[in-house]
């Protein structure tokens, strides 16, 4: 039976007897784990589900295995909570994790955008799993931030091998564009061999999409799943290929060893988790030559493997950062030097676009960069000094302060919250000194330069001088 989800009204109801209430005290966090299969013991997913309700349940966490796909989507005008599964009531749960992985499909980040806009927190969130569902999205954001990846194209037919053979050379890795577990990737040793294969899905009418990578030579059958949660590498397992193949997944016969990665590895696994929003990640990187390249990321990283090889408590790992992390009521930073900030100095990521199209001299873009920081920054210390009451009532710098110094936090944007003026002074700071050192670094006379960082690190000052009378203000 499926069930209905409505955006409609709270009825929760009041409690029914003492034995409910004392269930219902039991229990420190809610929480919803998505996976979308029977609980079936063969599958090689089922026994880390049920290692995260083992782990769950002895830490108090009320935790409920749900299939995405029993549940009815209703955009409705309403702000309240109504939500049924398999004829009963399911009242809203603390955090969902999804273990859908690169299986994810339309209707579950449909399931998962409706909690998500209803304020339920997602591990990971719906953009971010859509985005590690597809590999060559995957390539193009890490490459995007500056991380090092094997080369990768998107295969196309008829397939140029002349432009596989210049770009990427031989052998090349194929790999269709959503897979899991090492499915769907081969190694094509030569031109021959990659003609044999091109020819053979160029007769099937071929329809899947294929990404074409670069061999790491260095890696061949091994590479290290580095595990992250909450931006911290908590293990890592180096996956060795048994003898005369080159997958190193453990689930395909592969072995795994500890491994302690250096701290250039730890650095490129968290920046990729980083890059890709993702608060719990398996990060894949190869040995290359030159260091380390990441090969894939995962949003919903098999774990049986690396329990084995390091000794630890996966499922208890994710757990402590969900529990650390709703206790001080945060989520990871993604917009403190992204979006809130754009919006604040350049009022949107377009505008920063077209300064950036304008001006194609770096030191030009500097100086025009310079300019809006220092804009920023007075605009920052005049509303510092309006009366909380009048603030947002006139202000569109307050508004973006206020949803920066909500992603700063950790916190929701609570609507009609004052601006705290401890928080300005802190964005104030940051500012400042941005500003103090841009035209510098713009390559500006040191007169101009000199005298435009002592305007802006007078901001903080004047700030400190006269807020004492701001935080009158409210009492009078």
């Amino acid at each position: 039976m499926l069930a209905r989800l409505v955006a409609g009204g709270d009825r929760r109801g009041k409690a029914h007897g003492k034995s409910r209430g004392a269930a219902r005290r039991r229990w420190t966090l809610r929480g919803w784990i998505f996976f979308h299969r029977d609980l079936d013991p063969a599958l090689p997913e089922v026994p880390e589900i049920l290692r995260f309700k083992e782990a769950a349940a002895a830490r108090g966490i009320a935790l409920q295995v749900l299939k995405p796909h029993d549940f009815d989507i209703v955009a409705a005008p309403h702000d309240d909570w109504s939500v049924h599964y398999e004829g009963r009531s399911l009242k809203r749960p603390d955090f969902i994790l999804c273990r859908t992985g690169a299986e994810t499909d339309y209707f579950t980040l449909a399931v998962l955008r409706h909690f998500e806009r209803r304020g339920v927190r997602l591990i990971n969130g719906s953009e971010t799993i859509d985005l590690v569902a597809d590999k060559l999205h995957t390539m193009q954001r890490l490459a995007r931030a500056g991380l090092a990846i094997p080369a990768t194209m998107l295969g196309k037919f008829p397939i140029d091998a002349d432009v596989i053979e210049q770009e990427l050379g031989f052998p090349v890795i194929v790999k269709t564009l959503r897979g899991t577990r090492g499915t769907g990737v081969l190694k094509c040793e030569d031109r021959n061999q990659f003609a044999d294969l091109a020819g053979l899905l160029a007769s099937a009418e071929a329809k899947a999409d294929f990404l074409f990578q670069h061999y790491v030579r260095s890696s061949h059958g091994r590479d290290v799943r580095v595990l992250v949660i909450g931006g911290r590498v908590i293990a890592a397992m180096e996956r060795r290929a048994p003898p005369g193949h080159f997958k190193s997944n453990v689930s395909l016969g592969g072995v795994g060893v500890a491994h302690t990665p250096t701290g250039e590895m730890a650095e490129l696994a968290v920046r990729a988790a980083d890059a890709l929003g993702l608060e719990v990640a398996g990060i894949d990187i190869l040995f290359d030559e030159e260091g380390y390249r990441i090969c894939e990321a995962n949003s919903a990283p098999g774990f049986q493997g690396l329990e084995r090889a390091c000794g630890i408590d996966v499922p208890g790992a994710v757990f402590d950062w969900i529990e650390a992390s709703h206790a001080m009521q945060a989520r990871p930073i993604k917009a403190v030097t992204g979006e809130a900030l754009i919006d604040l100095v350049f009022g949107g990521r377009l505008r920063l676009r077209a300064i950036s199209d304008r001006l194609d001299d770096r030191h030009l873009f500097a100086r025009a960069a310079g300019v809006r920081l220092i804009g920023a920054g007075a605009a920052s210390l005049v509303t510092s000094l309006v009366p909380s009451s009048r603030i947002e009532k006139h202000s569109l710098v307050a508004s973006r302060l206020e949803h920066l110094r909500a992603d700063a936090r950790g916190v929701p944007l609570a609507p009609g919250n004052a601006i705290e003026q401890e928080q300005v002074l802190l964005t104030l700071l940051a500012v400042s000194i941005w500003a103090a050192i841009l035209p510098w670094l713009a390559g500006a006379g040191s007169l101009v330069a000199g005298a435009l960082s002592l305007l802006t690190l007078s901001f903080p000052a004047v700030f400190l001088l006269t807020r004492g009378r701001g935080r009158r203000e409210p009492a009078r």
